[in-house]
């Protein structure tokens, strides 16, 4: 009972009474953010099983043009609101960056009012052209919240932003299995989920942002500080909006692709199989990606910004490697027994872009130091060395017309290109770089014994039960050996870092 309390029981009732910014932050966004993602985990396998894979292919279609268009909207100006020292200025970027939006929203809405069917035929979906234009809700209600969740960052009220998340995961969960149950095989109630999803977020945090700063808002809306502002950090839509264009295509450029080169089937294996992993991956990253940015600006102004994010990046490997390395050994089998055995081959893709998952779960909240050393023309060049690799390896797959070597060659790039920016962002920092290398070869020996361990029982048992047991059991004593590290607040494996810094300098 000692044992227990000592090596559970307290770590999570210190983690709750931590102090430091960064643990409170992420804490706030993750308590929702669980509710929502254990909502949205656990339909899969209900939805799995209520539409095919080819109806999953379309979703992702429309997935596809919503993730790529919405984040970039606002024009990128809504990642400036957090550097301004003055509110004022930070209100009239957030105001900028909804107007920004509503644009962005109208012009969608026009472009595919009008060549719908064209780009659902060249995207080998028919299907989806009635859904292009309405598309452009989806983009507009991502940019307002991108908007509104930043400010919600910059002023410490995490706990909005997780509220809002859970209003979103919730509801798409609920719509699409609520509406799959009641017509089960019709594409409209797997299509809907996503319109009332952004609309519920939205209202959330919009209630939650007027109710509390509708004041501040008013009184500091000013057209003059709004145009100053859009001119001071201009640099955000002349070289982030670019760069995150192509991240994001790059990023979902397999859906689009396998979607021209094969049929809808093969996008929806591939779309469940990056799903599934990145419901728990966006539990973390997702969190430690809005809190490291505000954070990340108070450490840079005081010179702590090397230490900090070498902490971030010690305990991100601890979270992932492991893990992630263990499921990607056993994610055919994991994937046959949970969805069904029609979506085994989902398992095969997902084993290809693990390695892309682990890197850029690791580097995105990292690459957040783009914004804060104001280096967007680095991060541009960046996102089109990307794009360019990526567009190379799934045209090789394509036009040899084998979707499993277009994801291999896409994941395994993706992977290297994440290694190698992380890598570049951390030393930009000025971080001690041997500190780097050890921290990756201490991962990569604490995970040896369990990567040997489940591939040694894949390779000596045909049995999926044996296989899928081994892989629940290995996560579980995984979690249990490290759960203390993995609670461990910001400012202690800050400072760890910044005193092993220290020492070797």
């Amino acid at each position: 009972m000692n044992w227990l309390k000592s090596h559970f029981l307290d770590p999570v009732l210190d983690l709750f009474n931590r102090n430091d910014k960064f643990s409170r932050g992420v804490i706030a966004i993750m308590s929702g953010t669980v509710i929502s993602r254990v909502i949205a985990f656990a339909a899969i396998p209900v939805l799995s099983r209520l539409f095919t894979p080819s109806d999953f292919g379309v979703l992702a279609l429309l997935n596809m043009i919503i993730s790529v268009l919405g984040p970039v909207s606002t024009w990128c100006y809504e990642t400036s609101i957090v550097l301004p020292e003055r509110q004022k200025e930070a209100v009239n970027l957030m105001i900028l960056s909804c107007i920004a939006s509503t644009i962005s929203g109208v012009i969608v809405f026009v472009a595919f009012a009008i060549f719908k069917v064209p780009v659902a035929g060249l995207l080998g979906a028919p299907e989806l052209a009635p859904w292009l234009p309405w598309s452009a809700f989806c983009v507009w209600s991502l940019g307002m919240f991108s908007a509104l969740r930043l400010w919600k960052s910059r002023q410490g009220d995490f706990p909005a932003i997780s509220y809002a998340r859970v209003a979103d995961t919730g509801s798409l969960s609920v719509t699409q299995v609520g509406m799959g149950i009641a017509a089960p095989g019709n594409l409209f109630g797997l299509m809907i989920g996503p319109f009332i999803a952004r609309f519920t977020s939205l209202l959330v945090i919009f209630i939650s942002t007027w109710r509390v700063d509708g004041e501040l808002i008013k009184e500091s809306f000013d057209w003059q500080t709004l145009k100053a502002q859009a001119k001071r950090y201009i640099r955000f839509p002349q070289f982030d909006l670019p760069a995150n264009t192509l991240n994001h295509f790059s990023r979902e450029m397999p859906v689009a692709i396998l979607g021209a080169f094969f049929i809808p089937q093969w996008v929806g294996l591939f779309s469940i199989a990056n799903r599934v992993m990145s419901v728990p991956l966006q539990v973390v990253g997702g969190a430690i990606a809005q809190v490291y940015l505000p954070t990340a600006r108070d450490a840079a102004l005081s010179s702590r910004l090397e230490h900090f994010t070498l902490a971030i990046f010690e305990r991100l490997l601890r979270m992932s490697v492991t893990p992630m390395l263990v499921v990607a050994i056993a994610a055919p089998e994991l994937m046959g027994f949970v969805l069904g055995d029609q979506w085994y081959f989902a398992g095969v893709f997902l084993r290809w872009i693990c390695p892309w998952l682990l890197l850029a779960f690791i580097a995105s909240p990292i690459s957040e130091v783009f914004g804060v050393l104001e280096r967007q023309s680095d991060k541009l060049v960046f996102n089109i060395v990307l794009f360019i690799i990526r567009f190379v390896s799934l045209m090789i797959g394509g036009l040899l017309g084998d979707p499993f070597l277009a994801v291999a060659l896409f994941g395994i790039s993706g992977a290297i290109f994440w290694f190698v920016q992380c890598y570049w962002l951390i030393r930009i920092t000025g971080a001690h770089m041997p500190l780097f290398w050890r921290h990756i070869a201490m991962e990569i020996f604490r995970a040896v014994p369990f990567l040997m361990i489940m591939g040694l029982t894949q390779y000596y048992h045909t049995d999926t039960k044996k296989i899928v047991g081994c892989c629940i059991a290995l996560l579980i004593v995984f979690f249990m050996m490290n759960w203390r590290a993995l609670l461990s607040s910001g400012s202690s494996v800050q400072n760890m870092s910044m005193a092993a810094g220290e020492s070797k300098a």
